[in-house]
């Protein structure tokens, strides 16, 4: 029986090695950019020349560089404000609304729901620091007090 020998994948490198040092490009894209630098403005009139003249790629390819499709867009719901656990309900209960009236979208009532589950974290930290203080102050309290009229 023949063992196969397989030679490592990628140049083997020494350990610790770095690898490409940040900012730099791919030998290929310095290709393209040189190519395209002294050129840029004609290949730019021509592709604007024939967007104007109704090609549907080319208008895309403008329009996605001119005006880029939002990442995130401003959401209009009605939330009360969180302030205490009562809070809360109202305020799923809005996200639930504006879901079912199709004010919002799934992917926006995720994020909303995110920034109410971080309300209900603050709102939890806050009531652990105080229930901290209540414990320390009672044990203060019992400590000071006297062992004997008691």
């Amino acid at each position: 029986m023949r063992e196969v020998l397989r030679k490592p994948r990628g140049r083997p490198f020494k350990p610790g090695n770095p690898g490409r040092p940040p900012g730099s490009r791919n030998r290929v894209t310095q290709m393209l950019e040189q190519l395209a630098e002294g050129q840029a403005e004609q290949i730019f009139q021509k592709v604007f020349k024939r967007a104007l003249a109704g090609d549907g790629p080319c208008q895309k390819m403008l329009m996605d560089r001119i005006w880029p499709p939002r990442k995130g867009q401003t959401v209009n719901v009605a939330m009360p404000p969180i302030k205490t656990s009562q809070d809360l309900i109202p305020a799923i209960a809005s996200v639930w609304e504006g879901i079912r009236e199709g004010h919002l979208t799934p992917e926006e009532a995720g994020v909303l729901s995110i920034v109410i589950d971080r309300s209900i974290q603050a709102i939890e930290h806050d009531i652990t620091k105080r229930i901290e203080a209540l414990e320390k102050a009672r044990v203060a309290r019992d400590e000071t007090k006297d062992p004997t009229s008691g």
